[in-house]
């Protein structure tokens, strides 16, 4: 099991930070609606992902709600499904590193089906099931989330690996780096 950076390691949260910053830029401003109302393409899925990959469950979680917000607030789709979808895309990917350790086949494969099902397919299908569009359409707009979950995993694996592994990944995931200094009684 591996150590998620998010509670005492400042770099950490400061990388965390930067992507939701990121991510609420690019989740505003670049969208490309696919069905109206329903499904929008966009790269933004890349930093919910990343928080994931990056924090674990909570820094995925805390991203996604970030970035969710900002895709709530364009206006392209009903409002709760990019809050819900983004921080299910966050939890998707966060899971990972409790089941493997980084750089191993599994772990590749757990983080893209987990933003996937869990990511893109899931919230989908949760959020449209109980309104009037026919089972088929739902489908159809969960399937379009679910492979471009893929897509941004993938891209967000690449992305973790040769951008901020080489700037930051030391002080992000080294075990030693997080250690807590001994409190001193006064």
């Amino acid at each position: 099991m591996s150590i998620v950076p998010v509670r005492s390691n400042t770099a950490a949260l400061t990388m965390l930070a930067i992507i939701a910053a990121l991510g609420i830029v690019v989740r505003y401003a670049v969208q490309i609606p696919i069905i109206p109302n329903v499904v929008v393409l966009t790269p933004g899925f890349m930093f919910s992902i990343l928080g994931g990959i990056v924090g674990g469950i909570p820094g995925g979680a805390l991203i996604g709600a970030i970035i969710g917000i900002s895709g709530a607030l364009s206006g392209t789709e009903l409002p709760i499904l990019p809050m819900f979808g983004n921080i299910c895309l966050g939890i998707g990917s966060g899971y990972a590193i409790y089941f493997a350790k980084r750089d191993n086949l599994r772990y590749y494969i757990l983080v893209i089906l987990g933003s996937g099902f869990i990511g893109g397919f899931m919230p989908t299908m949760t959020v449209f099931y109980s309104l009037i569009d026919p089972l088929i359409v739902n489908m159809i707009a969960a399937s379009i989330d679910m492979f471009q979950a893929f897509l941004w995993a993938f891209v967000a694996l690449v992305v973790e690996r040769t951008l901020i592994r080489p700037i930051a990944g030391s002080y992000i995931y080294s075990d030693s780096a997080i250690r807590e200094l001994p409190q001193q009684e006064d």
